[in-house]
Order: C-alpha cells, then structure tokens, then sequence
C-alpha cells in the first residue's frame, strides 16, 4: 500500500512540474533564430537574449468639465491667463532603440497622436495627444502602443586605466552637457564636500565611479514613496525610491567629473511591471555604459528585465503653456522631469486615468 502511495505521489509531482514546463513559452524556429543571429551581431558583452512582445495602454474616461467657478479659482490661484481655455495634454515616449534594446518592428499606436516629434536635448520619440473640451462627447478615450523588441543582459567590458588615460577625449559637449548643476540634480555645497571627501586618493574616474556607487549603495536605505524628487531630499533624508538613488548618484558622479544621466523605464518582465529608473556614465572609449544604483549588482551591468521608455531629466517638451507649472501639473518651463508612462498637463477638465503594461509573449533561450 505504500510503494502505491509512494508511485502515485511521485505521478503527481511529475504532472505538476510537467505542467509547470509546457506553461513556459517556448520559442519558435523563427524566433530562436533572431535571438541566436542577433547575439552573434552583439558581441560577447552581450547575453541572455529575450524576446518580448508587449503592449502599453493609458485609458482616460469619465472625462467632465470643471464648474465655471473652479475655473475661475484655479485661474486666479495659478496666474492662467483669462483667455486659457480648458484642456488635457498628454506626451508619451516612444519605444525606440537603445544600447541593451533592439525594436523588431515599428511601435504601433491604436489612437493616432496630435503631434510626433524628436526632442533636440535626448533625442527621445515624443508623441502627443491633446484632449480639448469637446471630447467629452467621445470619451472613453484608449491610447494604446503595441511594440515587439529584443533586450539583452550587458555587462561592458572596459579597462578601467585605458578609459582615465583617455579622458579628456571625451566630446566638450557631452562633458558640458552631462557635468552640469540642473534642476532635481543641484550640486551644493555640502554634497560637494561629501564627493571630495569620499573620493580622496582616489584618481581614475572608473574607480570614482565605483567608489560612489559602492557609498550610495551603503548610505541610502530604500523609501516608497520619497518625501520629494530630487537629490536634495536625497541626500538630507539618505533614503528613497529608484529615482532618489539614481539623483544621488548622477550628481555625485557629475560633480566628480564624468558625465552622468538617467535612464527611465519598467522592469519588463513575467510578473513584474514596475516602473524603474537608472543611471549611465560616458566612457571616453566603451560610450554610455550602465549603473543601477538600487542593484547589487548594478555597477556597469543592466539586465534583460527592462524596457527603456527614455532617457535624461528635464526633458523638453512641446508645445506646453507658458503658465504650466510643477505646482500642478508634471510640466513646467517647457520640460518635465523625466519620463516613463506618460506626462500629464490637466486644467478644466477632470477624468478618471489608468494605465496597463502588457507583456503579450516573452522568451529566452536556454
């Protein structure tokens, strides 16, 4: 009876890791052969090649518009021009093409946007969409992106004193450019004297680099949400989300010289669709190379769980209302601070917003 029990338990477990394994999607002949013939076009800091078709929607309903005397509070309260008319602005970056991700086809948009631009400072894929008063009488609205690409695991391999004997070949204009003092990524005087402190003795700027990766890594203790955007509040408090720790590290990294910015995006992967941020350094000789300082292992890796929505902070945008600001709204001075899912101006109008990350298939080699 019990070699029975025994045989019949061990066919369930059979089953059960059977069914596990026929749930995993597996790659097709054609797919296995663009994951294998676009790693032998990567190189070998390149691995892990994944497949992922997915889908983002923003859905917009319950769209009203605001009592004439709201209008006119808010107005008065936020110096809007009295000629302002109602209106909903939404800008969404586009899936394009990085270092770590490579599109397979055209992203494809279900609602076709006002406008589609290049911005001129990142070089991010902007689209558009403007929802003046009269859609009240077309919501609800659907702004779906459907995409296909692949993302690859990438450690770069770099010789860290060939990189310091070449600095100063690094472009003025991406040394200019990514050294300096901005808006959420302020160089005091404080934070100054902290990066001189910590970096002493110290004279690659690879080693640098690391060195203040390895003190954000220990100083900063993981808070969601953080009290305020921005490094300030990150290095008073010494705690935050993702994007706290990727300001700390850019404008520690900039004030020590090498030229710093952030990546922004998801974590894109079978149960977990979060939204992330991260940093990259510019290496005279390797380019843009990857530092997550929420990651362990996060020092010149990226894994192949993302999806990059865009890249830099303080993004321009447009066209935006002069009288556009932080106070209410995610746009100020024709930018907003960064972005990942979309960008929202809103005034007269109000409307229930939610948001879906899809991933439709994703598969990886063996």
């Amino acid at each position: 009876m019990r070699i029975l029990l025994r045989i019949s338990f061990a066919l369930i477990v059979l089953i059960l890791i059977q069914t596990c394994i026929t749930k995993q999607p597996q790659a097709t002949v054609e797919e296995t052969h663009l994951m294998l013939t676009a790693m032998e076009k990567m190189g070998k800091e390149y691995s892990k090649p994944r497949l992922v078709y997915g889908e983002m929607v923003i859905n917009i309903d319950e769209i009203r518009a605001w009592s004439k005397d709201s209008v006119a509070a808010f107005r008065s309260l936020h110096a809007i021009p009295e000629d302002a008319e109602p209106i909903m602005q939404i800008w969404s970056a586009s899936i394009k093409d990085h270092w770590t991700q490579r599109l397979l086809a055209p992203t494809t948009l279900e609602t076709e946007p006002s406008l589609a631009y290049t911005e001129p400072m990142y070089g991010n894929r902007i689209l558009y969409w403007e929802l003046p008063d009269s859609t009240l009488n077309t919501y609800p609205i659907r702004l779906k992106k459907t995409f296909k690409y692949l993302t690859f695991d990438y450690r770069p391999r770099i010789n860290e004193w060939v990189e310091g004997a070449n600095w100063s070949e690094i472009p003025g204009d991406i040394s200019k450019k990514y050294t300096r003092s901005e808006t959420f990524l302020e160089q005091d005087q404080a934070l100054i004297d902290t990066v001189h402190s910590i970096l002493l003795g110290i004279s690659n700027p690879v080693q640098k680099a690391r060195k203040i990766y390895d003190w954000v890594q220990a100083t900063m203790t993981y808070v969601y949400p953080p009290h305020e955007r921005g490094v300030r509040d990150a290095f008073d408090s010494r705690e935050g989300d993702c994007g706290q720790y990727t300001a700390l590290f850019i404008t520690m990294a900039r004030i020590a010289g090498i030229p710093a910015r952030q990546q922004s995006g998801f974590n894109f992967y079978p149960g977990n669709t979060g939204a992330h941020v991260w940093s990259q350094i510019y290496l005279p000789i390797k380019g843009w190379v990857p530092v997550d300082a929420t990651r362990e292992d996060g020092f010149l890796h990226l894994d192949n769980g993302r999806i990059i929505t865009s890249v830099g902070l303080n993004i321009p945008l447009e066209p935006v209302p002069e009288w556009a600001s932080f106070a209410f709204s995610e746009v100020e001075d024709d930018r907003t601070d960064f972005m990942q899912m979309y960008t929202l101006l809103n005034f007269g109008l109000s409307a229930r917003i939610s948001t879906e990350r899809t991933i439709i298939r994703s598969i990886e080699l063996d």
